[in-house]
Order: C-alpha cells, then sequence, then structure tokens
C-alpha cells in the first residue's frame, strides 16, 4: 500500500535573502541566486512564514499562519492560493520541498 505524503516546504536561508516591505508589496532579494523579486501581499506573507518557520510547513499549516485580515483570500480558498505562491517560489528559488 502507498503512503500519500503532503510536500513539505522551506525556504532557503533566511541569511540569503534581503526582504523589505512597501506599501504592501515585498522586494526580495535572494543571494543565492543574485535575483530580485516583486512580490505581492499573499506571496510577501507567505515568504515571511517561511522563513520565520523552525522547520518545514506545509500549505496548510502556512494558511493557518496567514492573517486572514492582511490574506485577500478567504479562508476556504487560502490552501489553493498558498499552493500556488509555493509552486512560483520553488520556480524562483525561494523555497524548496523538504526532501525525505
Amino acid at each position: 500500500m502507498q503512503s500519500l505524503s503532503v510536500p513539505r516546504w522551506r525556504s532557503v536561508p533566511r541569511d540569503a535573502v534581503a526582504l523589505r516591505e512597501f506599501d504592501g508589496e515585498f522586494v526580495v532579494r535572494n543571494e543565492s541566486t543574485g535575483n530580485s523579486h516583486l512580490l505581492g501581499l499573499l506571496a510577501g506573507r507567505v515568504l515571511v512564514v517561511l522563513l520565520d518557520a523552525r522547520g518545514s510547513l506545509d500549505a496548510a499549516e502556512i494558511a493557518s499562519h496567514l492573517d486572514t485580515t492582511v490574506s485577500p483570500v478567504e479562508t476556504g480558498e487560502a490552501y489553493d492560493a498558498v499552493e500556488e505562491v509555493l509552486a512560483e517560489f520553488c520556480r524562483l528559488g525561494l523555497a524548496d520541498i523538504e526532501s525525505t
């Protein structure tokens, strides 16, 4: 019988990221890749949650850490929105799925 596991995410190391918030947008510099990114409010908050985490988190755990007054998505849509952000972070080199 095959077990389905939920992906757990971690960000690049905190010291590899310079992060600044300006008027609801986040400017991020990934020192590991040398790339800079402009993130919207949700993506910026997701990155902050990952950077502050003491270990890896799954999308539901990340969504539960988001302040619903800050997030533009409703609770039922938060999980899907966080998964989309995480997929983009993976592409940008800001986060990765933890290897088991």
